[in-house]
């Protein structure tokens, strides 16, 4: 048992150290008008310490982040835990006083009917509707109320020095009513074939013009060297040196003619194919089928 409570008693001792060193820098960013981060390590502090003279600092940076409603809770919360005897306490009374003197007063009432689970912020705070009006700066304030399933509203609120306001507020319209019951008379769904029939037609038929015209080239290749062959060969195949290379390339001329101006037919067909059926709703049945010199598209179509 001892033990454990010396334990408890350094785990308590090591928390108050924390405390004490965040408290510290809380004070330093505050001297240096850095008083978001202040506001941080007084709330880590206090986590650790719960002190009055750290509430009162939390106070002293909301107050001067514009966040007028924390700060009365914080010093309202700190005065009423001071002892009557605390040289404290008259100065956070007039801090108070000065707050409920001057600050703005919005009430925010919830319109009957609206949902449970309606969430409503205050320049992005949740506030609970259950609580006194709330303690704001003057100037422009935003009110969000959101529900689930509900279209959501939006409340701009400005306010003058120590004016008082009561808004009522609803979280809109379910989202139910504002979708529209029938969609009415639809266009035709886009025909399917079409989506990728038709580029692929037009681009397979550009490569079936291209494959022909390199045929072209290279049959006009293979004619070339078939005449520079016959000059330079006799009636018996015996050729001079130029007239072996001209047999030569010319054969290989011929080849390259012949397989790319067939693939080049054979893919023009095949675009065109893919053209046709993109220009109708439903095909049944399509081939197409190359001939010399020609290809044949064959087909039937709803």
């Amino acid at each position: 048992m001892c033990l454990f409570a010396s334990a408890v008693a350094r785990a308590d001792g090591d928390a108050v150290g924390r405390a004490d060193r965040l408290f510290k820098e809380g004070r330093h960013a505050a001297e240096q008008h850095d008083y978001a981060r202040a506001c941080h390590l007084f709330e880590d502090s206090f986590r650790l310490d719960p002190g009055v003279g750290t509430l009162i600092n939390l106070g002293d940076c909301a107050e001067h982040l514009g966040d007028l409603e924390h700060a009365y809770g914080y010093y309202r919360t700190a005065y009423a835990r001071m002892s009557e005897s605390d040289d404290r306490a008259p100065h956070l009374r007039d801090r108070i006083d000065n707050i409920e003197q001057h600050a703005a007063k919005l009430a925010i009432h919830l319109e009957p009917g609206s949902p449970q689970g309606t969430v409503v912020t205050v320049d992005g705070a949740v506030v609970a509707m259950h609580e006194a009006p709330l303690h704001l700066a003057k100037g422009s304030h935003v009110v969000l109320v959101t529900a689930v399933g509900y279209r959501g509203m939006r409340y701009n609120v400005d306010l003058g020095d120590g004016e008082i306001r009561l808004i009522h507020v609803t979280p809109g319209v379910p989202l139910e009513e504002e979708l529209p019951t029938s969609l009415g008379p639809q266009p035709p769904p886009p025909r399917a074939s079409s989506t990728w029939t038709r580029p692929l037609g037009i681009t397979t038929m550009g490569l079936g013009v291209a494959g022909m015209w390199i045929g072209s080239l290279a049959g006009l290749m293979a004619i070339d060297r078939r005449d520079v062959q016959r000059a330079n060969c006799d009636a018996g195949n015996a050729c001079t040196p130029a007239g072996l290379d001209a047999a030569r390339d010319g054969s290989t001329w011929a080849t390259v003619s012949t397989a790319t101006f067939i693939a080049g037919g054979a893919l023009l067909a095949l675009g065109a194919a893919f053209f046709v059926v993109s220009l109708t709703s439903h095909p049944k049945a399509i081939t197409a089928a190359l001939g010399p010199g020609s290809f044949v598209l064959r087909g039937s179509f709803e």
